[in-house]
């Protein structure tokens, strides 16, 4: 039986630099994107091209926003793919008041479950904390003495966030990338600060005073 291992990239030193440094930062430049059927608000870097429901499982919700394609138009070469209700938070931790113990088992299956080079707790914004992780770049594939046989390189690298809302709904946003550059890192980061649910933005401000 081949085992496979995965084989550590620059690409991580980058990530914990530029970890969600916007925290909800109103004055992030970009465009101001709103749903207009799910009601989710984020900031882009540029005005996207929004394709709806771009999953396998027709019930899943959420929308792919397109913000760059390649030259010859045939694939995307930077964009976000949102998902609601992404994952059971019945059997997910909640990052924000599980034991670290708790918090970090789960981490360690989630990296063995989906041969993810990189995955972090990481502040998603100043009071929530959630899931960063990415897919790894080079994986090696050993057989049972534990000699190299062969290794796979992707083609391409793709970044997942997952975390709650204030309101408890359950959100994955990955960065779909030809490039998975410090610059393009950095700009799916701060968006993914200034996602904003439909259910949290229904709610009362914790600040508000009655």
């Amino acid at each position: 039986m081949r085992k496979i291992f995965l084989i550590t990239t620059f690409v991580l030193s980058l990530l914990a630099a530029t970890a969600f440094a916007a925290e909800n930062d109103s004055s992030v430049e970009g465009f101001d994107y709103t749903s207009q059927v799910y009601g989710f608000k984020i900031k882009c870097p540029v005005k996207p091209i929004v394709i709806l429901n771009p999953f396998e499982d027709p019930k899943a919700r959420g929308e792919l926003l397109v913000l760059e394609v390649t030259p010859d138009g045939q694939d995307i070469a930077y964009g976000y793919q949102i998902l609601l209700d992404a994952f059971d938070t019945k059997s997910v931790p909640n990052f924000n008041k599980d034991r670290e113990k708790t918090i970090d088992d789960y981490i360690k299956k989630l990296a063995e479950a989906n041969k993810y080079e990189y995955v972090s707790l990481e502040n998603i914004s100043k009071d929530n904390k959630g899931i960063l992780a990415m897919t790894a770049k080079k994986l090696e594939l050993r057989n049972d003495k534990g000699e190299v046989e062969d290794v796979l390189v992707a083609d391409k690298q793709s970044a997942f966030a997952f975390f709650r809302t204030r309101s408890g709904r359950c959100i994955s946003i990955q960065l779909i990338t030809t490039e998975m550059s410090k610059e393009n890192i950095a700009d799916y980061l701060k968006s993914v600060s200034t996602y904003q649910d439909a259910t949290d933005l229904s709610m009362p401000d914790k600040k508000s005073k009655k």
